[in-house]
């Protein structure tokens, strides 16, 4: 009888921005890369999060910090998101994107973290490996069974049910939609939930901070989103309306199984 058995799996699950953080690993864990990980993790949050009222981010938003005073990572970070809201024409508003129609830079920080999670588990020699937050995950190397990490793609509607599976090898995926936490994506034109034809919106590619933030502009967006990843080299989409119907594009299908 033919066949690649599974090589064992150890799983770590820590809380982190408010969600699971789960990390699993094919091979050594060394215990200094998971606290390494989490401890970077956690100055992050400290840094980001729009819930502590001492983290940088309420600081700005309340007016009692500067952005020229914040720290160069902050700085950086709020660059990229007014990159993106040039390059979506707008859709993309870490400004105005809170509950409060204040600055919330979710939309890219939580990508950017795991990509960041992801560099100092391979700094730590770390190099099979899945790590996901809140469902948005990069996965490293060939996975238990060689040929990549397997990661299904939740039906919005019924949480028990997948309605797809794809394999990630060094790629990561992300979704954006109302599922999880309704109401969390702003229409920052109105200050209300946003409105869109996705009850989802699915990125996969190479990127874990790039895949984030374009599942968060794509399903803003609409049925133009799908175009917007189709342009894209290495990336691809997966998209449910509201009637249940499903749309990919050809560079998510090529990574299904």
């Amino acid at each position: 009888m033919s066949g690649t058995l599974d090589e064992p799996i150890t799983r770590v699950v820590r809380k982190v921005f408010g969600t699971a953080a789960s990390l699993a690993v094919v091979g050594p864990l060394p215990s200094a890369a998971v606290e390494a990980t989490f401890a970077r993790l956690n100055e992050i949050e400290d840094r980001f999060s729009t819930y502590r009222p001492n983290s940088e981010i309420c600081r700005i938003r309340d007016g009692a910090l500067t952005r020229a005073a914040a720290h160069p990572e902050t700085q950086q970070i709020l660059d990229v998101c007014e990159a993106l809201h040039e390059e979506s024409g707008g859709i993309f508003d870490a400004w105005h994107a809170g509950r409060d129609g204040g600055l919330e830079p979710a939309g890219y920080v939580k990508g950017w973290a795991i990509g960041v999670a992801g560099a100092l588990l391979r700094e730590h020699g770390v190099e099979n490996f899945s790590f996901g937050i809140g469902g948005d995950i990069t996965a490293s190397g060939g996975g238990p069974a060689g040929i990549g990490w397997s990661v299904g793609v939740v039906d919005p509607r019924r949480a028990t049910t997948l309605v797809a599976r794809v394999v990630l090898r060094d790629a990561a995926i992300a979704t954006s939609g109302q599922s999880e936490r309704p109401g969390h994506l702003r229409d920052t034109a109105t200050g209300g939930s946003t409105t869109s034809p996705w009850l989802s919106f699915t990125v996969v590619g190479p990127d874990i901070a790039r895949v984030d933030a374009l599942a968060t502009i794509c399903f803003l967006e609409g049925r133009a989103g799908m175009q917007r990843v189709d342009q894209e080299p290495g990336y691809g989409a997966l998209a449910m309306d509201s009637e249940g119907v499903l749309t990919a594009t050809a560079g998510f299908r090529a990574r299904t199984i």
